[in-house]
C-alpha cells in the first residue's frame, strides 16, 4: 500500500488539503453550513489560500452546484479576488487551453449559482469549441486528469459530446492509474467515467451509466487515499454526480 501523501506545512499545498477536506466533508454530510472562507480560516487572508481556490477551482463551488444551495456573497468575492490575485499564465498552446477550459468551467459554475463570471480580470480565454480530443486511451486520460474540475453537470455540451461513447477508454486510464497507484489520477478519471455515463442518446442514460468497475473503484480509493484530501474531493463529487 502507498503511503498517504502528505502535505508540506505552511505552503500553498497545505491550503490546498484544508480546502479540499473541507469541500469532500461538505459533499459527503450534506452540510447546509459550508462556507468557503469560513472553512480556509486564517489561510483565506493570505496567498496560499487564494492560491489554493486557484488549484481547485470549479471544485470550490461543488457543495452548492451539486446541492442547489446559494453562493454566500463573501465566497463569491472570495473566489473573484483569488481569481485577480493568481492570473492564469500566458504559457504554450496546451498549457494555455488548459487553463481556459478550466476557467470556462469556472464561470459555468458561478453561473450555476447566480454569479456571473465572464470578464473576470485573471481567466484564461475559453479555447476554441471542438478542438477534439486524442484518439487513443492513453493521450486521452492524460489529458483529461488535470480537468477533472470541469467533470460537472454543467461542462462544456461540445466536450461532452467529444467524450460520448469513449468510456471504454476512460476505464482503461481508471484501471492502469490504479495499478500505478495514482490514486488521484484514477479519481479524476472516475468523475469523467460517470460524466460520460450521464450523456446518452437524447438526454437517456448510455450503456456505460453504471460500469461495473466503477463502483468498486470508487470504494477502493476511498480507502487507499483515506489520507489524502484531494482524493477524497474528488471520490465525493464523483459519487454526488451518481446520484443525479
Amino acid at each position: 500500500m502507498t503511503t498517504p501523501h502528505q502535505p508540506s506545512p505552511n505552503t500553498v499545498e497545505t491550503a490546498t488539503c484544508v480546502l479540499a477536506g473541507a469541500l469532500s466533508r461538505a459533499l459527503r454530510e450534506d452540510d447546509r453550513s459550508f462556507g468557503v472562507r469560513h472553512s480556509l480560516g486564517d489561510w483565506g487572508d493570505g496567498t496560499g489560500g487564494l492560491a489554493a481556490l486557484r488549484v481547485l477551482g470549479a471544485d470550490v463551488l461543488t457543495p452548492f452546484v451539486l446541492t442547489g444551495r446559494p453562493l454566500p456573497a463573501e465566497d463569491a468575492a472570495l473566489v473573484r479576488t483569488a481569481v485577480r490575485a493568481h492570473p492564469a499564465p500566458r504559457l504554450q498552446a496546451r498549457e494555455t487551453a488548459l487553463w481556459g477550459t478550466r476557467d470556462a468551467a469556472l464561470v459555468d459554475a458561478l453561473a450555476a449559482v447566480g454569479v456571473d463570471g465572464a470578464g473576470w480580470e485573471g481567466l484564461a480565454p475559453a479555447p476554441p469549441p471542438n478542438g477534439g480530443l486524442a484518439a487513443d486511451w492513453l493521450s486521452l486520460a492524460a489529458l483529461l486528469v488535470p480537468l477533472a474540475s470541469a467533470a460537472h453537470p454543467f461542462a462544456d455540451a461540445a466536450l461532452r459530446a467529444q467524450l460520448a461513447g469513449r468510456g471504454p477508454d476512460l476505464t482503461r486510464g481508471l484501471v492502469r492509474s490504479l495499478l500505478r497507484r495514482d490514486l488521484l489520477s484514477a479519481a479524476r478519471l472516475a468523475r469523467w467515467i460517470v460524466l460520460d455515463g450521464q450523456s446518452g442518446p437524447a438526454g437517456q442514460p448510455s450503456r456505460l451509466a453504471g460500469p461495473p468497475l466503477l463502483a468498486p473503484a470508487l470504494e477502493h480509493l476511498e480507502v487507499l487515499g483515506s489520507g489524502d484530501p484531494r482524493v477524497l474531493l474528488e471520490v465525493a463529487v464523483a459519487r454526488r454526480l451518481m446520484a443525479r
